[in-house]
């Protein structure tokens, strides 16, 4: 069963972003995706996720989500402060 997300607090700028649709300008189409694509596969590659997988990608104040369930996450790009529960957590790991 996947786990659901609630955004307490979602930031400025956090959005859902993928690889992006490269090949498609032609049709009006512009690549998009992630900014910081190696971090995205750098996040994706230390869940085991597929490397195309969706992330939240956030800048300037970060966000809040609280899940349904245990889950495990990875913070990357850009370091910054991480906390669960209120507790600095680490970052750039599985947490």
């Amino acid at each position: 069963m996947t786990a659901k997300l609630t955004v307490i607090r979602s930031g400025a700028l956090t959005t859902v972003q993928d690889r992006g649709r490269r090949g498609h300008a032609h049709l009006g189409v512009p690549r998009s995706g992630a900014l910081d694509a190696p971090a995205m596969s750098l996040a994706n590659r230390l869940l085991g996720n597929a490397p195309d997988a969706a992330v939240l990608e956030t800048t300037l104040t970060g966000c809040a989500l609280r899940p349904d369930r245990g889950v495990t996450v990875v913070v990357g790009g850009a370091p910054c402060p991480v906390t669960v529960d209120g507790r600095p957590a680490a970052w750039g790991v599985p947490v």
